[in-house]
């Protein structure tokens, strides 16, 4: 009667326990979605480098109205570990005004480390490579459409919103877009 006593209680607290955050992934090839093919190409135009390999998420974001703005956003942990951002907005032709094309801004900065210890822990919940979009706000006119692909070694994920961008998911996004 122990023994069976014994048992269950270890599938029970087995059940309970927390999934592991052991390495799940092993396929670092860059996204062949759309939208991030063209934040690549954005960056080729302009001769800056597109930081694939191992663990990094990559954001293209569009917002169209008078002018058609693109942001290419890519955060990735480097060879010493640390966690680099680097961010690429082109302005040009495609909304209300007809514009040259011009890179507007070229930025790369280090996270700080409350976001990059943040960043590291939300990569390792098992439900961000799984589940639903939740998002919430208005999206008003020229509201930015964003593209969102994760590669880490713990999963592979692509998220797609306009508005604001909740849960795990939304955490992550205003990490890597930051608030400049």
């Amino acid at each position: 009667m122990r023994k069976l006593i014994t048992i269950i209680l270890s599938i029970v607290v087995a059940g309970c326990a927390t999934p592991s955050s052991a390495p799940t992934n092993s396929d670092f090839s860059p996204p062949e979605i759309l939208e991030i093919t063209r934040g690549f190409e954005l960056r080729d135009r302009y001769n800056i480098p597109k930081y694939i390999g191992n663990t990094a998420i990559f954001v293209d974001s569009v917002a169209v109205h008078h002018f058609r703005n693109e942001a290419s956003t890519i955060v990735w942990r480097d060879e010493a570990g640390n966690w680099q951002r680097s961010q690429v907005v082109e302005r040009g032709p495609g909304g209300l005004l007809n514009a040259e094309r011009k890179l507007v801004a070229d930025k790369t900065i280090s996270l700080a480390d409350a976001e990059a210890d943040a960043l590291e822990r939300l990569i390792r919940e098992p439900g961000l490579y799984h589940g639903e979009v939740l998002r919430s706000d208005k999206i008003g006119v020229g509201a930015p459409h964003h593209v969102m692909a994760i590669i880490t070694p713990f999963g592979r994920t692509t998220v797609k919103w306009n508005g604001r961008l909740l849960g795990t998911k939304g955490e992550i996004a205003d990490i890597v877009l930051g608030s400049d």
